[in-house]
């Protein structure tokens, strides 16, 4: 009898690349999710699915309703993928690997990794180069205003979803104003310069085991995003770039990171370094660029979780593209300058080196799923705000 995996947050894009490998590796997938339709509920891979609890609005149902489930099935891994569910399988981590296995750091490592703050001092350490940043935690906001030497700068907070809070400052007032507005908001928060958004942007996904070495990392720039000023990738690029790869493995290394791991660099035009902005501790929406590398990250993930060592994968193909159409629409209708002169063009649909999030020859459940699971933007207001990124009303000062 297969092994049995169970995928959590399935109408995640991310989820899609991690259940087509279990399928592939001959294990029983179990997809799970709140959401009855959604792409990876739809997905011909999947041999079961399971509804929980929506575990961002009762987070203690969720685990209450997870851990029975657990204990009357037989589960062999469990992948968390997303922000929030990956955060609750960590923090509960201790009850759940009484009945399955997951490949996650502790949950303090978590935490630091998660956190903007602990990440960018471990960043430091590591000697990863970084935006100039003052934290308030250290020393009064006062003495770290005198030593700015020029304007924007952010208040950020330490832990929040996209570019939730992060507030633009024009000069030492405006950050009086603003910083504990942002704190009260959002927690803990600290100040940083801005770097203009002109240079090339990178993500690493990288996996370690517990001894700290490396098993799979692929680098990947960011052609085109949606909000066009600087929203999510909606066309990735794989990069030869081993010099940020380096880097991102001296950050993980100094956190004593376990499994995978996701960051997020900027090249400053002003200075031309790669900068390192944040981790993800979690499964990334384009992280079907490491499999259009030719990487199985997944079954890394995989075999690693169950005590098996797997065969390091540290080479890939370079010049691989992902794709996610329904936001590089978007990108075009949006964008007014040289959008037909971009390359690779958007009109480009086709080819050995273009792979989409959401749709595969093989499968067209997983676009037909995301496409149910939106239907409902055409009547709600507010949810076609939140999936179409409109902007409303901006707070004072905020993005």
């Amino acid at each position: 009898m297969a092994n049995k995996v169970l995928i959590l947050e399935v109408h995640a894009k991310a989820s899609l690349p991690v259940i087509e490998s279990c399928k592939a590796m001959g294990l029983n997938v179990i997809a799970g999710s709140y959401r009855k339709h959604c792409c990876g509920m739809y997905s011909k891979a999947v041999d079961r699915k399971v509804i929980y609890p929506q575990y961002d609005k009762n987070p203690d149902k969720f685990i209450v309703f997870m851990l029975d489930f657990l204990k009357n099935n037989t589960i062999d891994m469990m992948f968390p993928v997303g922000d929030v569910m990956t955060d609750i399988i960590a923090k509960n981590q201790e009850q759940i690997r009484k009945y399955t296995k997951i490949l996650l750091p502790s949950y303090d490592i978590f935490v630091q990794g998660r956190n903007k703050v602990g990440t960018l001092k471990a960043a430091e350490k590591a000697g990863c180069p970084i935006p100039l940043t003052w934290y308030p935690d250290d020393e009064p906001l006062e003495k770290i205003i005198e030593k700015i030497p020029n304007y924007p700068v952010l208040v950020k907070p330490a832990i929040s979803a996209g570019a939730r809070g992060i507030t633009f400052c024009y000069d030492k007032n405006d950050i009086l104003n603003n910083f504990d507005k942002v704190q009260k908001i959002y927690g803990q928060s600290f100040v940083q310069e801005y770097v203009p958004q002109d240079g090339m942007q990178y993500k690493v996904d990288a996996v370690m085991d517990e001894q700290q070495e490396l098993y799979a990392g692929v680098v990947y720039s960011k052609l085109r995003y949606y909000p066009v000023d600087g929203g999510s990738s909606v066309l990735n690029k794989t990069e030869h770039r081993p010099d940020i790869l380096e880097q991102a493995v001296n950050v993980m290394k100094e956190l004593k990171w376990v499994g995978l791991c996701d960051f997020d660099f900027i090249t400053d035009p002003r200075d031309g370094i790669v900068k390192l902005m944040e981790i993800n501790p979690r499964f990334p929406e384009s992280y079907r660029t490491v499999e259009a590398g030719g990487v199985d990250m997944t079954k890394i993930i995989y075999q690693l979780a169950i005590g098996q060592k797997p065969e390091p994968q540290l080479q890939y193909k370079e010049n691989q593209y992902n794709r996610f159409l329904f936001g590089d629409i978007m990108w075009f209708l949006k964008t007014k300058e040289n959008r037909f002169k971009v390359k690779p063009s958007f009109f480009r649909f086709w080819g050995k080196d273009m792979y989409y999030q959401l749709i595969r020859k093989n499968d067209l459940g997983p676009l037909w799923g995301y496409i149910r699971e939106n239907l409902a933007m055409v009547y709600d207001k507010k949810l076609r705000t939140q999936r179409l990124r409109l902007k409303g009303k901006p707070k004072d000062g905020e993005q």
